[in-house]
């Protein structure tokens, strides 16, 4: 943005000399009014070039982030999926398995580890959104903590993050405003907490 206001900037002064309060100055300097303008000329066709080579850096990085979010939605799912069968297969069995906290001790609910390397990445840290950075983070730190103690509190936030993840892809894709998008984590936010009860 900034190149393009400095391009402009430098097309207003030039075209300046082009005045008819100016015509004096432009007639007595001609040499020099020529050579300011082939200099802006080129200051111009340079400040425009770094500016869409930066447009089109900012919209790869955004792109590799879409396809970053995918593959951490499907590894969720996975993760999601088996969590919630072998916690079924708890409570069908409850007499068979014992205590809770023993088995889920033995037979931990999978973590999406992941994530986890997704959020150190620069990519990600870079380009996700403030809320997603947030959420994302504050929920992992709740798989860890429940994962082999609390697994109806574990799979409501696996749930949750799934829908973080779809939301995140579609605000970088600019199907959401920042408004929408913040609204949708608050009635995601709302159906976790009733999950867990």
């Amino acid at each position: 943005m900034l190149y393009i206001i400095l391009t402009c900037a430098l097309l207003a002064l030039s075209a300046l000399l082009f005045t008819s309060s100016f015509k004096a100055f432009t007639r007595h300097h001609e040499v020099a009014c020529n050579f300011i303008l082939t200099l802006v000329a080129t200051l111009v066709g340079v400040l425009l070039a770094i500016a869409i080579s930066n447009y089109d850096s900012d919209q790869k990085e955004i792109r590799d982030l879409i396809k970053v979010l995918t593959a951490a939605e499907a590894v969720v799912e996975e993760s999601l999926d088996y969590s919630i069968r072998l916690n079924e297969a708890y409570q069908r069995n409850i007499e068979e398995f014992g205590d809770q906290a023993d088995f889920f001790t033995n037979n931990p609910l999978v973590y999406p580890h992941y994530l986890d390397t997704m959020l150190s990445q620069n990519l990600s840290s870079k380009n996700l959104s403030l809320e997603a950075l947030s959420e994302l983070n504050e929920h992992l730190i709740t798989l860890q903590r429940s994962q082999r103690v609390a697994p109806k509190i574990f799979i409501a936030s696996m749930r949750y993050i799934k829908q973080v993840l779809i939301l995140e892809r579609s605000y970088q894709r600019g199907e959401l405003s920042a408004e929408d998008y913040e609204q949708q984590l608050d009635i995601q936010e709302e159906q976790l907490v009733y999950q867990q009860q």
